[in-house]
């Protein structure tokens, strides 16, 4: 059996930590996936995963042959980049993974001309809160601001944007409107699960304020929704709040306080800049985005 599908097929499994899920991300049955890893693991003489009815879980050497893996699957997908980076015409399926916010105001935007230019490629659009693995996931181009996507991922500033404290009229007159940073340790505030710390903020200055968040979701729009409804306050970018802050929904606190400009990145594997669908696609998501949302 290729032993490139083989390594391919454990890749998706360890990813996954599931046989089924693998399966249909590849679209074959998992008998075909339990079939080509036994396969695998008779023809290396290890056990790669320890197999229960509950999990799928790497063994000790699965997990230093999932590494090596990787890399060899990388550097494949680099010299196929490279091959099709004589192609003239982009074309096949790209992998792109964003926020629901970056999406609405980046990409659906540019869609309908880069679709109408380049027909034959064909979009995977998937839209997530949490910060990807972008070898990990399979993706060929990642939306975000977080380093974390890859160490080794090219990161292409395409603008900036910068967080805001907010909170509605109706809170802060039932509250109080903070004129200091110590004024904001009895107020309520609305926080994110995935940030960290997610039960303090500090200033620019230096100054740290701890807080026990009243509200933790795992949504940023939902954090806004709330924040406009009245539940606190809510530490939020400021393109996710533009059109509440501009309407009066929201009201900044703390203006003077004003928090560092943070870079909006658009990640994507090294070498695979060369393959014609990911070069096409960075041009054009990165031609005239506004220099700060």
């Amino acid at each position: 059996m290729n032993t490139l599908l083989l390594m391919q097929t454990f890749c998706k499994v360890a990813d996954y930590r599931s046989f089924h899920a693998a399966a249909k991300a590849l679209g074959i049955s998992p008998a075909a996936v339990s079939k080509q890893i036994t396969s695998l693991e008779d023809t290396l003489g290890v056990t790669l995963f320890e197999r229960t009815t509950r999990k799928v879980a790497l063994t000790v050497i699965g997990e230093a042959y999932y590494a090596e893996v990787q890399a060899v699957l990388l550097a494949f997908e680099q010299s196929n980049s490279l091959i099709a980076g004589f192609k003239s015409q982009p074309e096949g399926l790209l992998r792109v993974m964003s926020s629901r916010y970056f999406a609405e105001r980046i990409i659906l935007p540019r869609m309908p001309s880069f679709s109408q230019q380049y027909p034959n490629v064909r979009l995977d659009l998937q839209i997530a809160e949490e910060v990807p693995h972008l070898l990990q996931e399979g993706l060929d181009v990642v939306f975000g601001m977080s380093t974390a996507v890859a160490s080794n991922a090219v990161q292409k500033k395409i603008t900036t944007t910068r967080y805001v404290l907010c909170a509605s009229p109706d809170y802060l007159q039932r509250y109080g409107y903070p004129k200091r940073i110590e004024d904001l340790k009895p107020h309520r505030f609305i926080t994110h699960k995935m940030r960290t710390p997610n039960g303090s903020w500090t200033f620019p200055g230096g100054e740290t304020v701890v807080f026990e968040p009243a509200v933790y979701v795992n949504d940023a729009a939902t954090m806004a929704a709330l924040a406009v409804s009245g539940m606190g306050l809510a530490f939020l970018h400021h393109y996710q709040v533009a059109q509440q802050l501009a309407d009066g929904q929201l009201l900044e606190v703390l203006p003077e306080q004003r928090l560092p400009v943070i870079p909006v990145f658009l990640f994507y594997h090294p070498g695979r800049f060369l393959n014609p669908k990911i070069k096409s696609w960075v041009e054009a998501m990165t031609r005239d985005v506004p220099a700060f949302l």
